[in-house]
């Protein structure tokens, strides 16, 4: 995808170029002076090794190209130029025939940005054919900043809260079927996160399955759905989930 170069009034369109920093599979280009040696993209460079380690799943070489804005307004003029149809957001991953790319700008957030939408740079270079919720699950997971196990304090926090309220009940079967992420509400995002922090962390045999679902899909493009697996592994999925959640929020009041 190339993108072009034009004007809106004062603000150019262009994605920025001037300064370039090259990180392993990371390709930086920014428009203001980036140090080579900056802790997050040092994390960022980190996260490829600790999806690899997490999933058993083998790095890629496949470049990733993040585009990062010095403004919020350059970024806003660009992305509504170049992709009118996207909802306002701070970041996003854009994966074409040819490239894995990310745009972001340097906001008061834009450490959680960029290791989310660099997350899913990350799986799409190593796994194809991911089921969104799979795919917002594990970049939510690892868009906390490392050493924290993929706890996600502000998704257990609205989980438990819709729980109390009597507003949530988990439903793996309605989240596979989703194919935009667009449609995904902030429950659906929360959702996701949990699936996964419960594949990863609720009991062993969970964990091999999701290491071996993506492993299938990796080699063969194409792997039985995990709700079908899960199905076959608990008599009742989601109840088991919202266990795990309780018990991960109970755990948590008590240290």
């Amino acid at each position: 995808m190339v993108v072009g170069c034009t004007a809106l009034g004062n603000v150019e369109l262009g994605p920025p170029k001037t300064h370039s920093l090259l990180r392993e599979q990371l390709s930086i280009h920014t428009d203001f002076p980036l140090a080579a040696q900056h802790r997050l993209i040092e994390e960022l460079a980190a996260k490829r090794y600790d999806l690899s380690r997490e999933l058993a799943l083998p790095v890629s070489n496949e470049p990733i190209h993040i585009y990062l804005f010095d403004e919020e307004p350059r970024f806003r003029a660009f992305i509504e130029a170049r992709y009118p149809d996207f909802p306002r957001r701070r970041a996003f991953f854009i994966e074409t025939d040819t490239r894995l790319l990310v745009y972001a700008y340097w906001g008061d957030r834009v450490a959680e940005d960029l290791r989310h939408e660099t997350t899913h740079g990350y799986l799409h270079a190593m796994v194809p054919n991911l089921p969104l919720w799979l795919d917002e699950g594990l970049a939510e997971y690892f868009e906390v900043p490392r050493g924290h196990d993929g706890m996600n304090r502000a998704h257990l926090r609205r989980l438990v809260k819709r729980l109390d309220e009597g507003q949530w009940r988990p439903e793996l079967g309605r989240l596979h079927a989703m194919t935009s992420s667009f449609e995904m509400t902030q429950d659906d995002y929360a959702e996701a996160w949990a699936w996964v922090h419960f594949l990863l962390h609720s009991h062993p045999a969970h964990r091999t399955l999701l290491r071996s679902y993506l492993d299938e899909l990796r080699r063969e493009g194409t792997a039985e759905p995990i709700p079908g697996q899960l199905a076959r592994l608990l008599s009742r999925p989601e109840d088991a989930l919202v266990g795990h959640v309780r018990l991960v929020a109970d755990s948590r009041r008590a240290r």
